[in-house]
């Protein structure tokens, strides 16, 4: 008999419903059908289950999407097991999504291989969201990146975060639109030496020069440093 995809959807809602349902001979049959989803399924919702054989089903399909859903949903997980092929699959969505739903998530190894993905939206996010986070290594790694977009958004949104050490690797990637967005939100913040920085990227600062007028931080700051050149220079 060839078993197909209704084959399976039917035997496992059998198994929900049917109070005399044989598990010891369905779940072998479940465990051989190939199919990711109906494995995570019947892991969530069977009374009885084999959760070892399935996760290495789910591993051997190399599906990251119901391997994250197994470890949300399923009664008993290897969440060990589960982390270490996220990590080796390098897909930094993943980590970062496993991180914020597993209960048994490692977040120091979740956060060590966002690191050595240089996963910068992920590492962001995962400051942002994880109950459990290192912000001290987590920053280090986001400024690893030079990604002037999540470095921005990390001194913004994160509840740790050096803005002065964060402001120095932010003006190294002279990226005029962060530089500009950052002193809007930041509490922290060098307002003269990005001036100078968002005057010298004649082309690409020319929207961000003319956006600081419009600002009232920027507005404030720039009045601060016009009144010290003057009395500088006894104007």
């Amino acid at each position: 008999m060839i078993k197909d995809s209704l084959y399976f959807n039917t035997l496992y809602h059998t198994g929900i419903h049917n109070q005399n349902f044989n598990f010891d001979d369905n779940i072998e049959t479940i465990l051989n059908s190939s199919d990711p989803e109906v494995i995570f399924l019947c892991g969530k919702d069977w009374k009885k289950f084999d959760y070892i054989e399935g996760l290495n089903k789910l591993i051997s399909a190399g599906n990251l999407e119901f391997i994250h859903k197994a470890g949300i949903f399923w009664r008993e997980f290897d969440f060990d097991k589960g982390l270490s092929f996220l990590i080796q699959s390098q897909s930094g969505e993943y980590l970062y999504r496993s991180g914020r739903f597993w209960k048994g998530y490692d977040c120091e190894r979740g956060l060590n291989a966002l690191g050595d993905l240089k996963s910068a939206r992920y590492i962001y996010y995962a400051g942002k969201e994880w109950i459990s986070f290192n912000f001290i290594k987590g920053f280090e790694f986001l400024m690893n990146t030079g990604n002037a977009e999540f470095i921005f958004y990390a001194g913004a949104h994160w509840k740790i975060f050096n803005h002065r050490s964060g402001m120095k690797f932010l003006l190294q990637t002279r990226n005029p639109e962060f530089i500009y967005k950052a002193g809007t939100l930041w509490d922290e913040f060098d307002y003269y030496t990005s001036l100078k920085v968002l005057e010298s990227e004649v082309t690409s600062g020319e929207l961000w020069r003319g956006k600081i007028f419009e600002n009232q931080k920027w507005k404030i700051a720039l009045k601060t440093i016009w009144d010290s050149e003057c009395n500088t220079y006894g104007i």
